[in-house]
């Protein structure tokens, strides 16, 4: 994990990002909101580390674009 995913900025948007879209796909599977078995907890669970991994990187590469010495610098 970089310095940069500790950030609290950076957390709180990936973390908001992520559950929303955790959610969104579960109710569009047709899974009923929060009434899971343990078989959708651990359905959910992947769907949440995968699009949290996914949003992480996305917004590494964004901060990447946009400001690159906030990614160079934190390597040195």
């Amino acid at each position: 994990m970089s310095k940069l995913e500790r950030k609290w900025w950076f957390v709180s948007i990936v973390s908001v990002l992520t559950m929303t879209s955790t959610i969104g796909v579960l109710y569009a599977a047709g899974l009923p909101p929060f009434r899971y078995s343990a078989a959708q907890w651990v359905v959910w669970f992947f769907c949440y580390v995968g699009l949290h991994r996914c949003f992480s990187f996305l917004g590494w590469m964004t901060v990447l674009i946009v400001s690159p010495k906030t990614i160079t610098l934190e390597r040195t």
